[in-house]
C-alpha cells in the first residue's frame, strides 16, 4: 500500500513523479496522434485499423492512469480497483502495440517511419510502467534512483564489433577476450602473426589487439606488413603490451597503430577506447555511404541534365545551305543547360523569320523559359502575334512573360524577318547586343534598336527598323556571352576590339577558296583572349550568308 505523503520533501517528490508520469503519457499520446488516418496512401486497411485501435487505446488509458496517480498521491484506499483499472488499460495498450506491429505491411520507407512512432509509443508506455513500479516499490518517488527518471531522449546504441586478439600468451588472450565479450563484441584469437593473417583473410574485423613481443613476427613487423596491404591498411589496431617505454609506444603509433594500452589495463578505459574507435568507424561508414549516395545522385542528375541538354540541342535548327542563303552556327552553354536559344524558319512568301533569345541566369530554370518561348515562336502559337512584324511579336511576348510571373526571370531577344523578294530585313530588339551586318565591301553595320528587356515594362513599345540586304552580305547574330569576357590582363574585351577580330576572320574566310564560315574562328579567338578556359556565360552565334 502506498505511503501517505506528509513532509515537504515528500510533496516535492510526488510533484516530480506526477511530472515524469504525465510526460511519458503525453509522449505516448503525441506519437499516436502522428499515425496515418483512414485513406492514407501506401498502407493496408488492416494496418490502418490496428493503428486506429492503438490510438484509441492510448487515449482511453489517459484518464485511468491519471486517476491512479491521484490514488497514489492520496495514500490509497482499502481496495485496489483504481490500480487494477489503470493496469488493465496499460495492458490493453501494450496488446494494441503488438497487434499494430504484427499487421504492418512489408517494410518500406513509409512503414518504417510509422513503426518508429509505434516503437516510441511503446518506449513511453514501458517507461511509465517502470516509473509506477518504482513508486509502488518504494512508497514514494526518488528521481535520482528511478530507472524511468531518465528523459525520453534516445539512448546511444551499444556499439559492438568484431575483434581479433593477437598474443602468444594464452592467459593474456583469454583475459582480454572475456572483457571484450562481456561488452558484447565478437572475439577471435590468434597466437602469432602468421595465424592472424590467415584469419584476417577469411573474415573482416573492426579492431585488432596486438601484442608487441611475440616470437616469429613481432608486433612491429606485423604493423609494417598490415600497412603495406591495401585491403587491410585501414583496419584499426590497438597495441597492448607490458612494454612501457615511450620509444616502443612512439614506434607503434608511427607504424599506424590507433592506440597503445598497458597490459594491466583498466576495463573502463578499455571500453571507452573501443567505443571511441567503433564510433569513428561508424561515422566513417555513414560518411562513405552518404558520399556514395551523393555521387550516385549527382551521376543520375548529370545524366538527366545531359539528356535535357541533348533535347535542347535537338531543338536547334539544322545548318542550312539553300540556293540564296547559307546558315551556320555555334552553341556553347556555360552549364549543361543554358538560357540561350535561337532558330529560323520560313514564313509565307518564302520570308525567313530569325530570332535569338538570351534568358537571365543559367541552368534548368533558364532553359525551360527559353524553350517555352522558342516553341511559341517556331510553331507560331503566340496568339494574336503577326509573325511578319517583329514589333508585334516583341510586344506580345512582353505582355505574356512578365517578370513577376516568371520567378523574376527576364530575357532579351533579337527578332527579324527577311523578305528575299525585295531583299529587305525588318527587325526589332529587346535588350540585345547589336547584330552585325557585313556588306560586300566589308563595311560593318550594327543592327540594334532601343527596345527594353522582355517582361520588365508591360507598356513598353518596340521599334521596327528596315535595312536592305545586298547579295554577298553576311549577317552575324550572337549573345553577349561571346564578347563579355575578362582578358588575361584583367581588362574587359572592348566592343571595338571584338568587332575588329570579327571583321578580320570574316575577311580571311571570305578570301578562302572553299568559302569557310568564320564563326568557329571567332569563338576560338575570343576564348584565347580570355583569362579563363571556358566562357562564363552561354554563347550563341549564328551567321547568315546571302548569296543571291
Amino acid at each position: 500500500m502506498p505511503k501517505k505523503v506528509e513532509s515537504n520533501d515528500d510533496i516535492d517528490r510526488c510533484a516530480r513523479f506526477r511530472h515524469e508520469a504525465r510526460t511519458f503519457l503525453n509522449h505516448a499520446i503525441g506519437y499516436a496522434e502522428l499515425f496515418p488516418d483512414k485513406g492514407a496512401a501506401g498502407f493496408t486497411d488492416a494496418f490502418i485499423k490496428s493503428l486506429g485501435r492503438l490510438r484509441t487505446a492510448v487515449q482511453d488509458s489517459r484518464s485511468s492512469v491519471l486517476d491512479y496517480l491521484e490514488y497514489l498521491d492520496s495514500g490509497g484506499q482499502d481496495d485496489d480497483s483504481t490500480r487494477q483499472q489503470a493496469y488493465a488499460r496499460i495492458y490493453d495498450l501494450i496488446e494494441s502495440i503488438q497487434a499494430a506491429r504484427n499487421s504492418a505491411p512489408p517494410l518500406d520507407g513509409m512503414t518504417a517511419g510509422v513503426l518508429e512512432d509505434v516503437r516510441r509509443v511503446y518506449q513511453a508506455v514501458n517507461s511509465l510502467v517502470d516509473l509506477l513500479g518504482e513508486r509502488e516499490k518504494r512508497g514514494d518517488f526518488i528521481p535520482d534512483s528511478s530507472p524511468a527518471a531518465a528523459s525520453m531522449g534516445e539512448k546511444p546504441a551499444k556499439r559492438t564489433g568484431r575483434v581479433l586478439i593477437i598474443d602468444d600468451n594464452q592467459f593474456n588472450r583469454d583475459l582480454l577476450s572475456r572483457h571484450l565479450e562481456r561488452q558484447g563484441h565478437i572475439v577471435c584469437q590468434a597466437p602469432d602473426g602468421i595465424e592472424a593473417f590467415r584469419i584476417l583473410g577469411q573474415a573482416p574485423f573492426d579492431i585488432v589487439f596486438l601484442d608487441v613481443m611475440m616470437p616469429g613476427m613481432n608486433g612491429f613487423q606485423f604493423l609494417e606488413t598490415i600497412r603495406a596491404d591495401r585491403a587491410l591498411r585501414e583496419m584499426s589496431i590497438i597495441v597492448i603490451s607490458a612494454l612501457e617505454d615511450t620509444t616502443s609506444m612512439a614506434r607503434c603509433l608511427e607504424l599506424g597503430a590507433e592506440d597503445y594500452l598497458p597490459r594491466d589495463f583498466d576495463p573502463i578505459l578499455l571500453k571507452a577506447r573501443m567505443d571511441s574507435i567503433l564510433e569513428k568507424k561508424e561515422y566513417k561508414r555513414q560518411n562513405e555511404q552518404t558520399s556514395q549516395r551523393l555521387a550516385d545522385t549527382q551521376a543520375i542528375l548529370a545524366a538527366e541534365l545531359q539528356g535535357a541538354a541533348d533535347y535542347v540541342r535537338g531543338l536547334l535548327p539544322k545548318r542550312a545551305h539553300w540556293a540564296d542563303l547559307a546558315v551556320d552556327w555555334e552553341f556553347i552553354p556555360s552549364l549543361s543547360l543554358g538560357g540561350d536559344i535561337f532558330s529560323y524558319w520560313r514564313l509565307p512568301g518564302r520570308r525567313l523569320a530569325v530570332f535569338l533569345i538570351d534568358v537571365s541566369g543559367h541552368g534548368i530554370e533558364a532553359a525551360l523559359l527559353s524553350v517555352t518561348v522558342m516553341n511559341l515562336l517556331k510553331t507560331t502559337s503566340l496568339v494574336g502575334a503577326d509573325f511578319g512584324s517583329p514589333a508585334s511579336v516583341l510586344s506580345l511576348l512582353n505582355r505574356s512573360f512578365r517578370v513577376e510571373d516568371q520567378n523574376n526571370m527576364f530575357f532579351t531577344i533579337w527578332y527579324g524577318v527577311y523578305d528575299p523578294a525585295i531583299r529587305s530585313l525588318i527587325y526589332a530588339t529587346a535588350g540585345t547586343p547589336p547584330a552585325i551586318l557585313v556588306r560586300p565591301d566589308a563595311s560593318l553595320e550594327e543592327l540594334v534598336s532601343d527596345g527594353p528587356l522582355i517582361g520588365v515594362d508591360e507598356g513598353a513599345r518596340f521599334t521596327e527598323i528596315e535595312v536592305t540586304i545586298e547579295a554577298g552580305s553576311h549577317f552575324y547574330l550572337f549573345s553577349d556571352g561571346l564578347f563579355e569576357i575578362r582578358k588575361k590582363d584583367g581588362t574587359l574585351l572592348p566592343w571595338e576590339e571584338f568587332l575588329e577580330l570579327l571583321a578580320t576572320h570574316h575577311r580571311e574566310c571570305a578570301l578562302a577558296p572553299s568559302g569557310l564560315s568564320p564563326i568557329k574562328r571567332i569563338v576560338d579567338t575570343v576564348l584565347s583572349l580570355s583569362s579563363k578556359k571556358l566562357f562564363d556565360d552561354d554563347v550563341s552565334i549564328v551567321e547568315f550568308a546571302f548569296h543571291g
